[in-house]
């Protein structure tokens, strides 16, 4: 999932990538990377093994490929970017789930989508789906635990990211193992300084921004976590080519969609519990 830091971009191609109108749908041309193609990668490439089983990877179902990241939040919801559900039909695997008997990686059925009611597939505002998932394990007890922010405010610090992405911009394979690094909060004015008014995010879109020292998201990454001192505080999304350094990625905020996830998640609770 961490790509080593590439060389510095041009300023040409930075203007360019800021240059690009959103709503014009030229996000994805030049080296504006498309938003379901990013997370950047660590140096050393640190492997999560037997750590984050909450973190799935989201596959098709006919070819069994993986297409993006999910963060289970109970043993009925997992959370993605709704630009990973562009291609049905698909299942969940929990790739990093370990457990004694446990020989094959378990998997989850996908069985409705619930995409943010304000999500804008040109701007990626408010990037953020809630999957219903039936997943095939007997002891679900372990996603007991609430790991969702327990209020809207307070964000800030470094973070990690996660997922089964591509660890080499030159290569196409994504990852069975868990990857993962670190990257630091910055503030929507930072952002805007360093992608541009059309590439950063609008104040309004519910979406935040980090930097990685070096390391970043990249192909089959989105849709994974941002987890701040155990929380899960955003969902990979969007950014400007992979690993450039000093250059910030960009996550659906989870504080500012608290409310709308909390309503769909209990609702998905209720409707197993009753079963």
């Amino acid at each position: 999932m961490h790509i080593l830091c590439r060389r510095e971009v041009s300023h040409e191609t930075v203007a360019m990538a800021k240059n690009r109108n959103v709503g014009e749908k030229k996000i994805g041309l030049g080296s504006v990377v498309p938003a379901h193609y990013i997370i950047r990668r660590q140096s050393e490439r640190q492997s999560f093994l037997r750590s984050h089983p909450r973190v799935a990877s989201i596959r098709n179902a006919s070819t069994g490929a993986h297409v993006c990241g999910a963060t289970l939040v109970s043993a009925y919801a997992a959370v993605t970017a709704a630009h990973c559900m562009h291609a049905l039909p698909l299942y969940l695997q929990l790739n990093n789930y370990c457990a004694p008997g446990i020989t094959e990686p378990p998997t989850a059925a996908l069985c409705d989508v619930y995409i943010h009611e304000n999500y804008n597939k040109y701007t990626r505002a408010h990037d953020l789906a809630v999957l219903s998932i039936d997943l095939n394990l007997d002891n679900k007890t372990w996603l007991e635990e609430d790991i969702l922010p327990k209020s809207t405010f307070g964000l800030s610090g470094t973070c990690m990211i996660a997922g089964y992405g591509v660890n080499d911009v030159n290569s196409n394979e994504t990852s069975e193992i868990l990857r993962g690094s670190f990257a630091k909060i910055v503030s929507l004015d930072e952002c805007t300084d360093r992608l541009g008014a059309f590439m950063a995010p609008l104040s309004h879109s519910g979406m935040i921004c980090a930097v990685g020292d070096c390391t970043d998201a990249c192909q089959g990454d989105s849709g994974g976590p941002l987890i701040c001192e155990g929380v899960l505080e955003g969902v990979i999304s969007y950014g400007l080519s992979c690993g450039v350094r000093d250059v910030p990625a960009v996550y659906t905020g989870l504080r500012g969609h608290l409310s709308w996830l909390r309503k769909k998640i209990s609702m998905l609770n209720q409707m197993n519990m009753k079963i």
